[in-house]
């Protein structure tokens, strides 16, 4: 008889993040029992998003009239997209990392900015947007190249 190797997957960082959000949402508040949980998770990512809460560094973009939404998450030297429905952001860290189900902080920030409804709400019109996209997609010349955990995040 073969022998089965008893093996348990890790939950997937989004799954991990998707459930405490679900119950902050349903309180309303990050508990202390979900601030521990998602300190396990993620470690400094988790601290690093909890900063940028605190901070007010998540904004919702939201268009009009389309009604089209940009999350941002404003970082010491530019501004990082993210895509919730995709799980997408536009730091180097996502670029370095995603692939191994790493998430980064932007990510998390933003999930946790969303569940508590704790961000910046900025309301602008539809022919800004294009202006706006080209800004956050340049990358500024003078700031190194490094993955997200290093000085430059």
């Amino acid at each position: 008889m073969k022998a089965v190797r008893a093996t348990q997957r890790r939950p997937s960082e989004i799954r991990i993040l998707e459930g405490i959000c679900r119950n902050v949402r349903a309180r309303g508040r990050i508990t202390e029992e979900d601030a521990n949980r998602l300190s396990m998770a993620f470690g400094s990512r988790f601290e690093r998003a909890m900063k940028a809460l605190t901070e007010r560094r998540v904004k919702k973009y939201v268009f009009r009239p389309s009604g089209r939404v940009v999350w941002v998450v404003v970082g010491r030297h530019r501004d990082y997209v993210v895509m919730p429905e995709a799980v997408f952001c536009t730091c180097d860290d996502f670029y370095f990392r995603f692939d191994e189900g790493h998430l980064c902080y932007h990510i998390i920030a933003q999930r946790l900015a969303e569940a508590t409804n704790q961000f910046d709400l900025i309301e602008e019109e539809d022919g800004f947007y294009e202006t706006l996209m080209r800004e956050w997609r340049i990358l500024p010349s003078t700031t190194p190249k490094t993955r997200e955990g290093g000085a430059n995040a």
